[in-house]
């Protein structure tokens, strides 16, 4: 596998499926969150138990299956690439690199396919909890080989590195917060961000297009050359959040009854602890001490 392609093959990935959770959460969820139709959280967990069950016919889990194919393809296309002559020769170490962060993702992959299938047998919330860990791998190796880089190759994968980390403490987020549209969105947008600068960097390292490697004419144009690219970071970033608001107001056009909510959203536990029967059997209690209390006095 040739660098250029390994940037820009797992980029166009990221951001295809960075599309879709943004397409997922301004669809499918919008007016399921906005309409009020909201159980507590041990109460939809029970409810997709014994809707889906271990041999659940109600659809595919899609983004499961294609986190299989594409990793699979990946994998096999890096190990390959690591070993031309042969696999008693391994001559490209950077390719198993990628072939490890294809694993990981893979894992995920996996994760969703059994979270879909068998949801009763897998932890509550692993498969964000696996999606975090790929992203957090890839941005270790990443890390790892920083230093022998040079400072323009290190400048790029700083900003590469960053994006890959906000897709892993946002994934670590949905955790706790499974269904807040919020942390959905922010996946999305980090993933777009994620996914588009990893092509990016292709271009800027690994140009097809360029012949001879750059040379500069001074320190000053070095330096300026490391500030554009700090500035195209950030109109990445514009560019992904400008998307997610274009993709958000095209679905909300399409459903224009679902407004958002006037009323503060409540919060799931409190609602829980306020319908438990302790608390109803304790504000009885409360309320018949405080009427023979007035029965005494009068």
């Amino acid at each position: 596998m040739s660098q250029f392609a390994g940037y820009v093959l797992p980029g166009a990935a990221f951001v295809a499926f960075g599309l879709k959770w943004t397409l997922d959460a301004s669809t499918s969820n919008l007016e399921k969150l906005l309409s009020g139709e909201k159980t507590s959280t041990l109460g939809k967990r029970h409810n997709r138990n014994k809707k889906c069950g271990c041999c659940s016919s109600d659809g595919l889990p899609v983004e499961g299956i294609i986190k299989l194919l594409v990793t699979a393809i990946g994998i096999l296309a890096s190990v390959v690439a690591a070993y031309p002559s042969g696999f008693g020769q391994l001559q490209h170490v950077g390719d198993i690199l990628y072939a490890t962060v294809y694993l990981f993702f893979a894992i995920s992959g996996l994760v969703d396919v059994l979270t879909f299938y068998c949801p009763y047998a897998i932890p509550y919330g692993l498969n964000h909890f696996s999606l975090a860990l790929a992203f957090t791998i890839e941005g270790l190796m990443f890390c790892l080989h920083l230093q022998r880089q040079a400072f323009m190759e290190q400048h790029v994968h700083v900003l590469l590195v960053c994006a890959i980390f906000a897709c892993a403490v946002v994934s670590l987020i949905e955790i706790v917060l499974p269904y807040s549209l919020l942390m959905k969105f922010a996946r999305a947008f980090s993933s777009l961000i994620h996914g588009s600068w990893y092509i990016q960097s292709g271009f800027i390292l690994y140009d097809p297009n360029r012949v001879t490697p750059t040379q500069w004419n001074s320190s000053q144009d070095y330096n300026n050359a490391l500030i554009w690219i700090s500035l195209t970071f950030a109109w990445h970033a514009a560019g992904a959040f400008i998307c997610l608001l274009v993709i958000i107001l095209i679905s909300r056009r399409k459903n224009p009854t679902s407004a958002v909510p006037c009323q503060p959203e409540h919060i799931e536990a409190f609602e829980d602890y306020q319908s438990s029967p302790a608390l109803q059997s304790s504000s009885h209690m409360q309320h018949c001490n405080f009427c023979s209390s007035h029965t005494l006095s009068a």
